[in-house]
């Protein structure tokens, strides 16, 4: 269904908070904070995701932010609610950087020794990784403190007991003079391996947003009023008016009051034309304004903005987990504790078999650090913080992850037509009056109009009086629009919404929609509207078709009319004259045919059909309605876009499913060598930081996917 993920929580939740989240160490730490801020009174929904180190919470106004960060607080975390998350990740970032450089040098002094000794080495080596084990490792025993005293065990745990099991055995026997093997270099090579895989997450984590904080930050700093004062973006307020000089970017959403000029919105939506703006043009904030100077009226600041709605979009999308990440994480959440079984059942066994405790000690070690479950966890959150940011990128927007699994089942997308395959930017080509009044009749209609959200509606603008009078304006889906203009009755629409419509007017008419005017239930005028088919249509379905998917054009408006477009772009199912609710009705019919549907459409009218299909998509060009209820949202209005959305989505899902394999295959190769002594700690925790390093790199590929447009 294309029901955004938990949106009866979330639309239902008064307030929003969002969490810059410090201290998280692994997915293990996520889930328990998502756990406890879930169980808040008040609270509706709650997620905590790892990969972006933030948490999005939808709660009524009883919650206290406070009570929610001392929540936090307490299970050894650190919530920063407006904090800079590029900041605090480059933070943690340089952290890692300063402790596993040290670490590095210690392991491979240590691991050397082993070749090349001298006197007294092993206490030196002692020394060394004494300071690996306990300063660069702290952060390990720090959160496996925590997570043993919360009973909720996790990688750091399996890190802590693997290096203080190696240290402290092997202070054991060099304080003793026993003798027996030493592991020093074992437990400083753990550390410092597993920090280098910590240390490459983290790096792939904080340039995997620059996306959306480009997207964010697009916006100028400071604002120049008609004044020609200059004050912080900050500062402005609705209403307020500002000059926007040729190359400068438009500071916030608003309306343009003087000047024409052509902005370029490549880097915000991604619609790759310049757009030409005349005073009476909505603008939306980050733009790139061309040649001419241009005094705007702000109607948006700060987080109602245009940019800001699709960060918090592209922010909830990342939130969000799949279905398959859920699978993954309840793994990884008894994974830990069956490995600890595995470590201690390891020892136990090679002892009785009479395996010198030295070795079975080492085998159990090897156990513990070689499952750490690190690349399991990362192996969904990150491929999906690349997917959705690259998307957004090329101008598409994901409601969640959840639509990952929608777009891999797809086989057939259905198109509106009006504003979706054309412009919809409809004018009227032909007027034909009974009474030679037309130029009275459009008036009227154009007033009624003016009411009216559907995207006929934009042709009679032209013609409508401000300064006239509508009442009882009544919407009619999929019919027309009644109303009162001035006193006097007015109907607007199709035949079906009059009683009689004269022959001279129900001539045919190829040209373009028919529209009937009429004061009553007697149509009295025939008005003969087009919209222009957009340039990149027909190579938007050649894309479509390229992905092997059936496209078919489901249309309100006549079977000529929508004969004539499908012809054009080379759609060959046509089902054209449909209201609303039987748009939904024949997607529905597809599904109970079998056919997993996507919809694409831009207005109310195809509100119920965005609903009911598998993988609803709306153009941003369309009512709040249909973006509220899709899955995508195309920013850039451009058809090729769709195409994009869904290979882009089918690839990200492709690159969860070989993460997923990965780690799996590594943890059944990996573990039984360990468990049989054929693994040695250093090298099972190599081979943990490359099992941790595949699945970042694989997730980063995501960032070169490359429009099917320039394909």
């Amino acid at each position: 269904m294309a029901v955004a993920n938990s949106a009866v929580n979330q639309t239902s939740a008064k307030e929003r908070t969002q969490f810059i989240i410090e201290g998280m160490t692994c997915t293990a730490c996520a889930a328990r904070i998502e756990t406890a801020l879930s169980d808040v009174e008040g609270v509706l929904d709650a997620r905590v995701n790892f990969a972006t180190a933030t948490s999005l919470i939808w709660h009524n106004e009883t919650v206290d932010r406070a009570a929610m960060r001392e929540l936090v607080a307490s299970l050894g975390f650190r919530a920063v609610e407006n904090g800079n998350r590029a900041e605090i990740q480059a933070m943690t970032e340089a952290t890692l950087a300063r402790r596993t450089v040290p670490a590095l040098a210690i392991a491979f002094v240590a691991m050397a020794t082993m070749f090349f000794g001298f006197p007294g080495s092993d206490w030196a080596i002692a020394a060394l990784s004494t300071v690996s084990v306990w300063w660069a490792g702290w952060t390990f025993h720090h959160s496996a403190r925590l997570q043993i005293l919360q009973r909720s065990l996790a990688m750091d745990t399996l890190v802590s007991l693997g290096t203080l099991a190696a240290w402290s055995w092997s202070v054991v026997v060099l304080v003793s003079g026993a003798d027996r093997t030493l592991h020093f270099e074992g437990a400083a090579a753990i550390v410092a391996f597993v920090l280098l895989g910590k240390w490459w997450e983290a790096r792939a984590m904080r340039t995997s947003g620059d996306s959306l904080r480009a997207l964010a930050d697009i916006a100028p700093s400071k604002v120049h009023l008609g004044d020609g004062s200059e004050i912080p973006v900050e500062d402005l307020e609705v209403g307020m008016k500002f000059i926007v000089a040729p190359g400068e970017r438009v500071a916030t959403d608003g309306r343009v009051v003087e000047g024409i000029s052509e902005v370029d919105a490549s880097q915000t939506s991604g619609e790759s034309s310049p757009v030409e703006v005349a005073p009476g043009a909505i603008i939306a904030g980050g733009v790139l304004n061309g040649a001419g100077a241009l005094v705007v009226e702000a109607t948006a600041v700060g987080e109602d903005t245009e940019i800001a709605r699709v960060a918090r979009l592209v922010e909830d999308a990342q939130a969000g987990q799949a279905p398959i990440q859920r699978l993954a994480d309840r793994l990884a959440s008894i994974f830990v504790p069956i490995v600890v079984l595995l470590a201690v059942g390891t020892l136990v066994v090679r002892l009785i078999l009479g395996h010198d405790l030295s070795d079975a000690l080492t085998a159990a070690i090897a156990v513990l650090i070689v499952s750490c479950p690190c690349s399991l966890g990362l192996a969904t959150p990150l491929a999906v913080l690349v997917g959705t940011g690259r998307a957004a990128q090329l101008g598409v927007i994901v409601a969640g992850a959840h639509v990952l699994d929608s777009t891999r089942s797809v086989d057939t997308v259905v198109f509106d037509k009006t504003g979706t395959l054309t412009r919809g930017k409809p004018t009227v080509v032909k007027v034909t009056a009974l009474n030679n009044n037309s130029e009275f009749l459009l008036s009227l209609a154009g007033s009624l109009e003016s009411r009216s959200e559907h995207p006929i509606a934009r042709a009679f603008s032209q013609f409508s009086d401000e300064t006239a009078s509508v009442s009882d304006f009544l919407n009619h889906p999929g019919q027309g629009i009644t109303g009162t203009v001035n006193g006097v009755e007015m109907r607007v629409g199709k035949r079906s919404l009059f009683e009689e419509v004269p022959a001279s007017l129900k001539e045919p008419d190829v040209s373009g929609t028919r529209i009937f005017l009429g004061r009553g239930p007697v149509a009295e005028a025939a008005v003969s509207v087009t919209d222009e088919i957009r340039p990149t249509s027909a190579a938007a379905i050649s894309s479509l078709r390229d992905l092997e998917l059936e496209v078919v054009l489901l249309s309100g408006d006549s079977c000529e009319v929508a004969e004539e477009v499908a012809r054009a772009i080379r759609i060959d199912n046509v089902i054209a004259e449909v209201l609303p609710e039987e748009k939904r009705d024949h997607i529905a019919a597809m599904q109970a045919n079998g056919q997993c549907v996507a919809m694409v459409g831009d207005g109310i009218n195809d509100t119920p059909a965005l609903a009911v299909a598998d993988l609803g998509i709306a153009m941003q060009s369309g009512t709040d309605a249909a973006r509220n209820t899709a899955d995508l949202t195309i920013m850039s209005n451009d058809p090729r876009a769709v195409a994009d959305g869904i290979a882009l989505s089918r690839k990200t899902l492709r690159v969860i499913k070989v993460n997923l394999m990965w780690a799996f295959s590594y943890n059944a190769v990996a573990l039984p060598l360990a468990i049989i002594g054929s693994l040695a700690p250093t090298q099972a925790a190599i081979a943990m930081a490359l099992s941790s390093f595949l699945v970042v790199t694989n997730s980063l590929r995501l960032r070169r996917f490359r429009s099917l447009s320039t394909n």
